[in-house]
């Protein structure tokens, strides 16, 4: 399931794909292939009963009542739950019963890789050789153009949906890659694993998604906390510091157009498109003092859905737009239900995973993880594929302490024989 996310968005370079149909048909296959294999051997699906499966399941019941708003259309409600609340479901069920030990984080984090690598090359491709005709399409019919050829230079999106997608994702896999090269003991993952970050690095920056540079930042921050080690927490605080004084206080590397637009985003006040922003807010916070229940699940900007009402500013953001689909009630609900799902995660990798490179590798999906929510607050970016990697997040981290367990058996057992 992790894989096929990847592929139907390359796949969706060459032909249309509804992404969200091809979604379903992943997890679909998934789990019929895990049901048979545990026809097969026994498996222990105990693990599946965790505190991530609960509360999904909390935020899932909001979201079929919200079926009842009656400014709700059914179709954009069905295609908006997957990432809502199917996705996570399915991770928190799956997951645990899949993945048995650090061999299998490390083929997680292979696969991704590959198709990182090629996401940054396609990229690549469209800074040095242009558009292809499926994206000039996007940027000339569906009004592309309008964030894409701005003021500061192109933002290429590679086989994203737009620069914001591919920008944050890009910066996901630079945070958690770069810290698992730390944790990796074979000396050409880690060289490997450096290559990845260097690709992903160069995606985020053409990208010219100004947001995304808070995931290493805030990542790197959380990683010194989460390290458990005097070595770690210095390497973390030093990195963290390091970056914002480069950004923050010299102009190194301002000829660059790239690190010159990502530098302004160190200085929001005096830009004038999170000035818009901001005005657009308040203007949303007017209009929604009068739906606690918000316009509708998958209504942010649903204009094809033709809803009775719509909201006439645009959310610019995912927690704004959870805001805007399901109201105050809707928003105060999934904060919390992540907050706590955050501090559970990070108080089970501290006081309950003792393996040090299992640690180090679940803290680098956490930590990515966390600095996607801060991402989140600025652009609308839970999007295809970026979402199996941050609900993959959490549910390994709570899975930490059985692979932990499994990795210790494993040694014990090596030692006696």
């Amino acid at each position: 399931m992790f894989g096929l996310q990847f592929f139907t968005v390359l796949a969706g370079m060459f032909v249309d794909i509804k992404m969200s149909v091809a979604a379903i048909g992943g997890m679909i296959l998934a789990t019929v292939l895990l049901l048979i294999l545990s026809t097969v051997e026994n498996m222990d699906w105990s693990q599946s009963k965790n505190p991530m499966l609960w509360l999904y399941s909390i935020w899932a019941g909001y979201c079929i009542l919200e079926i009842a708003n009656p400014n709700a259309v059914f179709e954009a409600w069905g295609i908006a739950n997957i990432n809502y609340f199917i996705y996570p479901l399915v991770c928190a069920i799956l997951a645990p019963i899949a993945l048995k030990d650090i061999k299998s984080i490390q083929w997680l984090l292979l696969i991704w890789s590959v198709f990182i690598l090629i996401a940054a090359f396609k990229g690549y491709w469209q800074k040095s050789h242009g558009f292809n005709s499926r994206e000039l399409e996007f940027l000339y019919i569906y009004g592309g153009a309008k964030t894409h050829l701005i003021w500061s230079g192109i933002r290429f999106f590679s086989c994203f949906t737009d620069a914001a997608n591919f920008g944050v994702h890009m910066a996901l896999a630079m945070t958690t890659f770069g810290i698992s090269i730390f944790y990796v003991k074979r000396f050409w993952m880690k060289a490997y694993f450096a290559v990845v970050v260097m690709a992903a690095t160069y995606g985020m920056f053409i990208s010219g998604t100004r947001a995304a540079i808070a995931i290493p930042v805030v990542g790197i921050f959380v990683f010194s906390i989460l390290s458990g080690s005097k070595k770690g927490w210095a390497l973390g605080l030093t990195s963290f510091i390091g970056i914002l004084l480069f950004f923050n206080v010299t102009t190194i590397g301002d000829s660059n157009q790239y690190i010159r637009k990502m530098r302004s985003a160190f200085r929001p006040t005096t830009d004038a498109s999170y000035q818009v922003r901001m005005t657009n807010r308040e203007h949303i916070r007017e209009l929604m003092a009068s739906k606690p229940f918000g316009y509708g699940i998958g209504l942010s900007k649903g204009e094809r859905f033709h809803p009775k009402e719509r909201m006439p500013y645009p959310p610019d953001s995912w927690l704004v737009a959870i805001w805007v689909e399901t109201g105050i009630i809707g928003l105060v609900i999934y904060l919390l239900i992540h907050g706590a799902l955050l501090v559970w995660c990070s108080w089970t990798l501290m006081f309950k995973v003792k393996n040090k490179q299992l640690r180090g590798l679940l803290a680098a999906w956490l930590c990515a993880c966390v600095g996607f929510f801060v991402a989140a607050y600025a652009n609308d970016v839970m999007q295809y594929p970026t979402a199996i990697i941050i609900y993959t997040s959490f549910i390994l981290c709570l899975t930490g302490p059985y692979i932990d367990k499994a990795e210790s058996t494993n040694v014990q057992n090596t030692k006696a024989l």
